[in-house]
């Protein structure tokens, strides 16, 4: 499937969508053309296969009596997603205020992140004029709105509204320089992070989903390639009390916008309503025989998990260490620290079905 098939059927479901009547609807598609639901034929058939069936749905119902318009953007770049959104977002007043825009992601977690990273900085008066609808076009879609096309653009055969989102924001400390960073699906220092960094370039000449290989290598070689140390970390609730504080090695710390968030490819590192998590240091045998009950959610007696539920925590570290933020990776230095994870909430609007 090419991003134009993308478009062109997305346009013939907004033709006889009943959704945001009274509204006109502009849609601007960012689209990764090397994304996996487009290049990797198993994946590309799939989404194709979906898209065929929400269509013809779709021309099952009567004609919309407002008018619809379908722009369609290609990335070609790293970065390319976030100047797109930004240029929509600035051309969007000409499409009149009675207007509804909705921004669709069609690529990776990267495409999504730098997309929404451009609504979150909007103007609150301006805010409700757009919607984002991440449509699962990778091949790990951990942050899309369903895991396919029936899902994510099945929901506008039926009435939509806006729903304000959280987001975390990273802080790092001001005298290491780095500007604060967005996730909006989870957060994490430390093993995960290097997993991430290196499935990441991985896929820049092996396209394809190396998440599993690397949790399997990275198990083994994390500890040589960063040094585990003893990491401080002390968490708060909304009311600004302290839920948790400790310092211990630990191999990584995760906070999520909620519970019962998955990454790397639907492994569900927050099983429950709580949404952070931290794994302690431990030896190689342990790391080998709990890795894959932590991967599929199996917390429940492994001594090393602590799970807690926060708005904001403070990691402290005095080596350097990997950060990721929906799969793209920074890396810590010592004068990053202490480094802050704060959850905001009704920073952006997500397209969903009405209650």
């Amino acid at each position: 499937m090419k991003p134009e098939d993308l478009a062109e059927g997305v346009r013939a479901i907004l033709s006889h969508s009943p959704s945001f009547p009274g509204r006109k609807l502009v849609v601007d598609i960012i689209a990764n053309p090397n994304a996996g639901g487009f290049k990797r034929r198993r994946f590309a058939g799939k989404r194709k296969r979906e898209l065929n069936r929400v269509v013809q749905e779709a021309l099952a119902l009567p004609l919309r009596a407002e008018e619809s318009q379908v722009h369609l953007h290609r990335t070609e770049r790293c970065g390319h997603a976030a100047a797109i959104a930004q240029r929509v977002l600035e051309r969007s007043s000409a499409n009149g205020r009675d207007s509804l825009h909705i921004i669709m992601t069609a690529g990776g977690d990267g495409t999504s992140l730098e997309t929404a990273e451009r609504l979150v900085r909007l103007p609150e008066d301006q805010k409700d004029r757009f919607g984002l609808l991440r449509l699962p076009m990778g091949t790990g879609n951990d942050g899309s709105e369903g895991r396919n096309l029936v899902a994510a653009l099945g929901r506008f055969l039926g009435p939509l509204a806006l729903e304000r989102r959280p987001a975390i924001q990273v802080r790092p400390a001001e005298d290491g320089g780095k500007a604060p960073l967005w996730a909006f699906n989870i957060a994490s220092v430390g093993l995960d992070a290097y997993v991430a960094d290196r499935t990441n370039k991985l896929k820049a000449h092996f396209p394809g989903d190396s998440y599993k290989f690397w949790v399997n290598v990275a198990t083994l070689f994390y500890d040589r390639a960063y040094k585990v140390v003893s990491l401080g970390l002390k968490a708060w609730d909304s009311a600004g009390g302290i839920v948790h504080e400790s310092e211990t090695p630990r191999l990584f710390v995760a906070l999520g916008v909620s519970g019962n968030r998955q990454y790397g490819s639907n492994k569900r590192i927050l099983p429950d309503e709580r949404n952070g998590i931290t794994v302690s240091q431990t030896s190689l045998f342990r790391k080998l025989l709990v890795k894959g009950s932590i991967e599929k959610g199996f917390h429940e007696g492994i001594r090393e998990v602590l799970h807690f539920d926060a708005d904001r925590i403070e990691v402290r570290y005095s080596e350097r260490l990997p950060l990721q933020c929906d799969g793209e990776v920074e890396e810590l230095a010592r004068c990053d620290f202490p480094l802050v994870m704060e959850r905001l909430q009704g920073l952006y609007n997500i397209i969903v079905p009405a209650a």
